[in-house]
């Protein structure tokens, strides 16, 4: 048998099917064709063991999915100059759509585009897509869930329909019902048409995925754009109301004052310099500082401080979480109920069920998954599961530090940083100078595997207080300075704390700078 035998035949009969997939994976005709060319270049040099081991056609789709998610990754900068006029007659209402719909689309990443591709115009099943994709069918789920989810952001013409389906598996049974599949083909096609125009006049805030960035740790971090800290707090600033009628712009840091009467109150640094007060009880910032949530007796408070909305949620006792990236938002557990996750910006919400408080959330992933304790850590090893809210499966995660750590020194479960990407931190226990237990380094390891990334050193020379991560930077405190570890020399130093009765919170740390913010 020629170790060709039947591939010419097989183009001929299946290369039209390909390339309209290709073209709905890449959006762009010569893109299109390069993808099938490559694929079937691929698939041509194991052609005999494909037809006798395996689906041919399936095995070139996947090959035809990771090389377009490959491509994207490594993407150089295209600007259109000229858009070319779409011909033949159209309604002035299907133009509009179709403009609508393609940036929508546009706004998906490969993955996810590929999910909608695979789902609704190859009408595969959740189990047939993913075994195309090579992930789980958990992901495949999620990844739908995101897909729809930046759909509906991107079409508030559409909103009301979709609004009344909180989560993805109503709205994927509304989808097949409605033959939503032959929509999105039609706004793939007439999208890369328009895409240039729509990228400088109408690109919105969550346009594209952030672009990666790789530290010299080799850990990939998302990079995004996230308020500079001040040097110092003026402390003959006037602290104004915060307005309601208008948008105050992103926040820096919150600082938390006892010196007032009747009671402390809290103070936002905003990134143009504005001091702002106007809420009393516990509060957080969003890492990229436009939201802010305080407590109530009856409800928690959001703010958009990029813009005048006010959202009223259900009140709880514990502090929300933000995940690294301000995509998610955990609302802790209430009496008899469970923690709630939403996504934003379209708020959509996830009811979860009860768990034991030994269970609570402790760190929310860019992911959208949750990072909780898992059983009884040891000295050496910290047992954690990562839980996916949307399929509900709970993987187990290990992280095993004995040979980063030396006599003496341990980790605990409860003192876990949020990081960017797929990553956590667990602060490292030792010996202090006066042989109290300090923490004295931070351990920073993957949430796909427990796999240890990096030992972040502070200074030995004095106390050492972890903040939080931003990007691939730690922020810890000595409570008269910020600083940041890794940091080339000279320039560690972000902030100086000359005022010893504020209590300093950079947006996005779950810490302050005060001791009873630090775990004992």
């Amino acid at each position: 048998m020629d170790r060709y035998d039947g591939f010419h035949e097989f183009v001929v009969a299946r290369g039209g099917a390909l390339s309209r997939t290709a073209f709905l994976l890449t959006g762009e005709h010569y893109a299109a064709e390069d993808l099938v060319q490559s694929a079937l270049a691929k698939a041509a040099m194991r052609w005999r063991w494909l037809v006798e081991h395996t689906q041919p056609e399936a095995y070139i789709r996947r090959i035809m999915i990771n090389e377009q998610i490959s491509w994207w990754r490594r993407r150089p900068a295209r600007p259109v100059a000229q858009v070319p006029e779409r011909p033949g007659p159209d309604e002035s209402g299907q133009v509009v759509d179709r403009i609508a719909l393609g940036h929508a689309l546009n706004t998906l990443t490969p993955r996810q585009r590929a999910v909608v591709v695979l789902r609704f115009y190859e009408d595969l099943s959740e189990a047939d897509t993913a075994a195309l994709m090579g992930c789980s069918v958990g992901t495949v789920k999620s990844q739908t869930h995101l897909a729809l989810g930046h759909l509906r952001r991107a079409l508030p013409r559409y909103a009301e329909q979709a609004g009344e389906y909180a989560d993805g598996t109503a709205a994927l049974a509304l989808a097949r019902r409605r033959r939503t599949g032959r929509t999105v083909v039609a706004a793939l096609v007439a999208g890369p048409l328009l895409a240039g125009l729509l990228w400088f006049t109408v690109r919105g805030v969550d346009t594209v995925p952030p672009p990666v960035a790789t530290t010299p740790s080799a850990i990939p971090v998302p990079v995004r754009p996230v308020p500079a800290l001040p040097s110092r707090l003026d402390v003959n600033a006037v602290v104004e109301e915060l307005p309601g009628d208008r948008a105050p712009g992103p926040a820096v840091l919150q600082v938390h004052d006892d010196r007032v009467f009747p009671g402390p109150r809290t103070v936002l640094v905003m990134a143009d310099g504005h001091y702002y007060s106007g809420f009393t009880g516990p509060s957080t910032l969003s890492p990229d500082g436009r939201r802010v949530t305080w407590s109530t007796a009856t409800a928690t408070m959001v703010r958009d401080l990029t813009g005048t909305d006010v959202r009223e949620l259900p009140a709880t006792l514990g502090s929300p979480l933000w995940s690294p990236g301000g995509d998610w938002f955990l609302l802790p557990a209430r009496a008899g109920t469970g923690e709630t996750l939403y996504h934003l910006p379209d708020w959509t919400a996830r009811e979860l069920p009860p768990v034991l408080p030994a269970q609570a959330t402790a760190v929310v992933l860019d992911s959208g998954e949750l990072l909780r304790p898992a059983g009884s850590p040891t000295r050496t090893t910290v047992p954690l599961e990562v839980v996916d809210p949307v399929s509900g499966t709970v993987r187990p995660v290990t992280v095993d530090v004995a040979d980063r750590i030396a006599p003496g020194e341990s980790v605990r479960s409860w003192s876990i940083l949020a990081a960017p990407g797929d990553s956590a931190g667990l602060a490292v226990f030792g010996a202090g100078q006066k042989g109290s237990t300090e923490v004295i380094d931070v351990i920073q390891f993957s949430t796909a595997d427990g796999r240890v990334l990096r030992r972040i050193s502070l200074p030995a020379d004095r106390l050492a207080f972890p903040l939080c991560f931003r990007g691939a930077d730690l922020l810890w405190t000595d409570l008269a300075t910020i600083r940041r570890a890794p940091a080339p020399q000279g320039i560690g130093l972000l902030m100086e704390l000359d005022t010893p009765w504020h209590v300093v919170q950079p947006a996005g740390c779950t810490r302050s700078t005060g001791l009873g913010s630090f775990p004992g």
